[in-house]
C-alpha cells in the first residue's frame, strides 16, 4: 500500500492501472484481470474505460451479449464494496462458465464491485487464475478487501495529478474533480463531494448540479455560489474542475476587483481613476465598499487577501 501511494504521482495515467495491477501480482499471485470504472445515471451502468491484462478482448464482447447469464457480476453489484471469491466449482456450475469464462482461462475468480454513492462512481475490479486447482484463499480475499480501496484512490490521484501537468497546479484549500463536457464526473477528490453538498445539500453525482453544468462555458470559468467557488479549466477532453469554499474576495464584482487589485498595487487614487476611466471621489467610495465587504482597514491586508485569493 505504501508503494502504491508513494509511486501513483510518478506513473502516467495510461500506464498506472498496469503498474499498480503488478503490485497486487506480488501480493496475490493471479494469472489476468480486469479493472473497469465508470458511473451509474438513473439506474443504467456507463463505462468510461476499462483496462486489462492477458484477457482476450473478444471476451469483453462475449459478456456483453451474455451478461444476463453472469449471476456473479449480479452478485458483486448486489452485495457492493465487498470483495468475493469465487471457486472453480462455482464457475463450473453455471452457464457463463461454458460461454466465457473457460474459454478466456478464467477458473478462480477474486472480485468486487465499489460504488461511491455520494459521486455516483464505480469501479469493478477481478483477479483471476488460470489453474481449476489453485482456489484463492481467505486470507488473500481479505488482502484484496484492503487493496481496493487504495487501488481506486490512488488511480483517481494519478488522474488528477496528470490533468494538473497541463493545468496551474491546484492548492490545498482546493478539491478537484474531473468531468466531460456534459457535466458527468469521471474522477472526484475525496472532499469534492462534501463541497458540493455544502452549496446543495441533496446533490448526489454523477451529474454536476445544474448551475455548474450551465456555467462550463461561460467566459469567466468560474462559478461562484453562497459557500463556494469552483473554476472549470478544459485539459485535453476533460474539464478540471476545482472547487474551494467560498472567499470573501469572491463577494466583489467585477469593477471593484479591478480596483483592488490596482490599489494594492501600489497605485493611488488618481492613478486608479485614470486606469478605470472613472471619478477619483467613485475610486474612493469603491474602496470604502471593499473594506467593509472584506471587513479589513489597511492596504496590507487587502494584498494579503487577494494573493491568497489569486492562488486559488
Amino acid at each position: 500500500m505504501l508503494e502504491l501511494h508513494r509511486g501513483c504521482r510518478r506513473q502516467a495515467a495510461a500506464d498506472f492501472p498496469g503498474w499498480a495491477m503488478a503490485l497486487v501480482r506480488k501480493a496475490i499471485p493471479n494469472s489476468a484481470w480486469f479493472w473497469g470504472s465508470g458511473c451509474e445515471i438513473d439506474g443504467e451502468i456507463i463505462v468510461h474505460a476499462f483496462m486489462f491484462d492477458n484477457v482476450p478482448l473478444e471476451s469483453m464482447q462475449v459478456w456483453e451479449q451474455h451478461k444476463h447469464l453472469d449471476i456473479f457480476a449480479a452478485r458483486f453489484m448486489a452485495q457492493r464494496n465487498v470483495v468475493h471469491n469465487v471457486t472453480h466449482e462455482m464457475l463450473k456450475a453455471t452457464e457463463i462458465y461454458r460461454l466465457l469464462h473457460h474459454k478466456a482461462g478464467v477458473e478462480q475468480l477474486l472480485g468486487t464491485y465499489t460504488y461511491k454513492p455520494s459521486c455516483g462512481l464505480y469501479d469493478a475490479i477481478s483477479l483471476y487464475r488460470s489453474d481449476p486447482a489453485t482456489p484463492f484463499s481467505e486470507e488473500e480475499r481479505l488482502a484484496m478487501q484492503c487493496l481496493v480501496p487504495h487501488l481506486i484512490e490512488t488511480r483517481h490521484i494519478n488522474y488528477l495529478e496528470h490533468l494538473c501537468a497541463g493545468a496551474q497546479r491546484a492548492t490545498q484549500q482546493q478539491s478537484l474533480a474531473a468531468a466531460d463536457g456534459k457535466g458527468v464526473i469521471h474522477v472526484a477528490g475525496d472532499d469534492f463531494a462534501g463541497l458540493m453538498q455544502s452549496e446543495w445539500p441533496q446533490w448526489r453525482g454523477p451529474r454536476l448540479p445544474e448551475p455548474l453544468v450551465n456555467g462550463l462555458g461561460n467566459a469567466a470559468q468560474r462559478y461562484v455560489g453562497r459557500t463556494i467557488a469552483v473554476s472549470f479549466v478544459p485539459v485535453f477532453d476533460m474539464l478540471l474542475l476545482k472547487a474551494r469554499p467560498r472567499s470573501a474576495v469572491d463577494g466583489l464584482s467585477r469593477r471593484e476587483l479591478e480596483i483592488a487589485h490596482h490599489f494594492a498595487g501600489g497605485l493611488t487614487n488618481k492613478e486608479i481613476a485614470r486606469e478605470v476611466d472613472l471619478s477619483p471621489a467613485t475610486v474612493r467610495n469603491h474602496l470604502s465598499s471593499i473594506y467593509l465587504k472584506l471587513g479589513i482597514d489597511n492596504k496590507a491586508e487587502l494584498a494579503t487577501l487577494l494573493s491568497a485569493w489569486a492562488a486559488d
